[in-house]
């Protein structure tokens, strides 16, 4: 199973779109947003993708309460709080918006891979047998905007970049 993972969108609605496009075309069944969305718009255009969005809160919403209620009104939308959750058939895997949080659940090897954002750069390593992946940001404030496609079976991630 092939997943995309972004993070910190901040709101920039044409580099999400183009991502959202992007991913779409590239044929992956889930998609996760690990946090700093910011407004409750983005919620819409995450609702594009066809196939599941699992969503978890960055430290920049603002107004959660509102993000929450819109994204009642899709089927594909699941908001999850501080940290997510996903059972999948390759094994489990976390994700959260804060390194710190991260990093604690990849030591504690439960997980096949843990993602995370805050930081807007793309970084990954190995907590032990966990993949800890920070897929870098949508917004293109401190580095090229981009998205990655991580392949539970393998391992393997593409950085894809935003033209």
């Amino acid at each position: 199973m092939k997943i995309a993972v972004i993070s910190d969108t901040h709101d920039h609605v044409t580099n999400l779109e183009k991502a959202i496009d992007a991913i779409s075309d590239s044929g992956v069944e889930t998609l996760l947003h690990c946090g700093d969305l910011c407004s409750p718009f983005v919620i819409e255009r995450l609702a594009r993708f066809a196939g599941p969005v699992h969503i978890v809160f960055g430290n920049n919403e603002g107004d959660r309460y509102t993000i929450e209620l819109v994204s009642e009104r899709y089927t594909n939308i699941e908001i999850h709080g501080e940290v997510g959750f996903i059972v999948t058939e390759n094994g489990e895997i976390a994700f959260t918006h804060r390194p710190e949080f991260a990093r604690g659940l990849a030591s504690t090897a439960s997980y096949i891979a843990v993602f995370y954002g805050h930081t807007h750069r793309r970084s990954s390593e190995m907590v032990g047998g966990t993949h800890l992946v920070n897929p870098g940001e949508i917004m293109g404030l401190k580095e090229a905007p981009g998205w990655i496609l991580f392949d539970l079976e393998t391992g393997r991630q593409e950085h894809h970049t935003l033209d």
